[in-house]
């Protein structure tokens, strides 16, 4: 099975989840609670009060909506979810944006949302917040005590950065074996005008890249998709499009309709 599915599919197994600050996806117990209470004396109210047998309103876990469930923090949600895909992450929010092997990271854009990634929010030593993003518009994160683990619309949340994970072993080796298409693929895009301004030409395949091929689909006329593909190379290889020529083309029709404005 493609492991960027399996790791979206680990995400949406645990909408409904509880959280749990320290939580690591152990199943959710008054024990388990009482260790992290321990561990994070610190958030002791909040973990007690959110657990129906230790703030004392009910005598066990029979009536416990989670009962059975596993329990994350934010940090640990995005950890476990990207170990589908053989992507080791630290604990933490902060410890992740700055220690992590990421292939590229930033600020978020119009594209963060259709794109597989972990999104930060901002405001922490650095980040206070992290998540899933799952390319499809929704995020899946640890949201707090009281929400748990929640999807909603990428827009519904102040995300302030993303960052995409290293891929894993086997897809480093077929990456590897399409770096020179892919290098091929971004030298025409810089001789026709479209930016790489952070990495260039360097055989890897990344948002950078994807935005300036897409920009180039949407030019061409030719369908906009997530992966390079035959079609879109053998394009730009025929020179089916100068950006050059297209803006000259643009300022001919301009100065024709000026003329025949002024007469």
């Amino acid at each position: 099975m493609d492991k960027e599915k399996l790791v979206k599919e680990y995400a949406l197994a645990q909408v409904g989840a509880p959280y749990v600050y320290g939580g690591t996806g152990r199943p959710c117990t008054p024990l388990y609670r009482q260790a992290r209470v321990k561990q994070y004396p610190r958030y002791e109210s909040l973990i007690r009060d959110n657990c129906p047998v230790l703030s004392g309103r009910q005598k066990d876990c029979a009536a416990c909506p989670h009962q059975g469930r596993k329990c994350f923090d934010c940090a640990q949600l995005v950890r476990r979810a990207l170990q589908q895909m053989d992507v080791q992450l630290p604990s933490g929010a902060s410890s992740q944006w700055l220690k992590g092997k990421w292939r590229e990271k930033g600020k978020v854009d119009a594209r963060t949302a259709g794109t597989l990634c972990v999104v930060f929010r901002e405001g922490g030593a650095p980040m206070k917040h992290v998540g899933l993003c799952l390319g499809d518009g929704s995020v899946v994160d640890a949201r707090g005590h009281r929400t748990g683990v929640v999807r909603s619309k990428f827009q519904d949340y102040p995300w302030t950065h993303y960052a995409l994970p290293e891929p894993a072993a086997a897809a480093v080796k077929e990456e590897d074996a399409q770096a020179p298409r892919i290098e091929q693929m971004q030298r025409l895009l810089l001789m026709k005008g479209f930016s790489l301004p952070l990495y260039g030409a360097d055989g890897k395949w990344g948002q950078e890249t994807r935005t300036a091929m897409q920009a180039y689909q949407k030019l061409a006329g030719l369908p906009v998709t997530d992966c390079w593909d035959a079609v879109t190379l053998d394009s730009l290889m025929k020179g089916d499009l100068s950006l050059a020529g297209r803006v000259r083309r643009l300022e001919e029709r301009m100065d024709v309709w000026e003329g025949r404005a002024s007469a």
